[in-house]
């Protein structure tokens, strides 16, 4: 049997714009194929999603389910910003199967009053 290899559901681009410093579920990559799918962070892209230093968005990959998470997205420094990355899947053929899908999550961090105004 001739596999078609993975087939992705999630569409590219923005995964979401989501408040530096959150913590949990990020959001989840979905593709479709063999049984047994494999996920990875391509290089260069994996400095981006996973560092956890400045400029990077301080997050976790599970590369079985497809999960992205964090306990501190953008390690809450305040600045938005735009990460972009590339995230492969694979099949569990002998010689796998690939397909690639670029991706971005936004950080966003609000300023303002949230009360405490004087009353008359």
């Amino acid at each position: 049997t001739v596999s078609t290899g993975p087939q992705w559901q999630t569409a590219t681009g923005t995964l979401g714009t989501i408040t530096g410093g959150f913590s949990g579920t990020i959001a989840t990559v979905v593709a479709t194929g063999d049984p047994t799918l494999v996920y990875s962070v391509l290089a260069g892209s994996s400095q981006i999603l996973l560092q956890t230093s400045t400029g990077g968005a301080n997050c976790t990959f599970n590369t079985s389910t497809g999960v992205i998470s964090s306990s501190n997205f953008a390690l809450n420094d305040g600045t938005a910003t735009t990460y972009n990355f590339t995230i492969r899947v694979a099949d569990g053929d002998g010689t796998p199967q690939t397909a690639d899908r670029a991706f971005s999550l936004t950080s966003v961090y609000y300023t303002g009053s949230t009360g405490g105004g004087q009353f008359n």
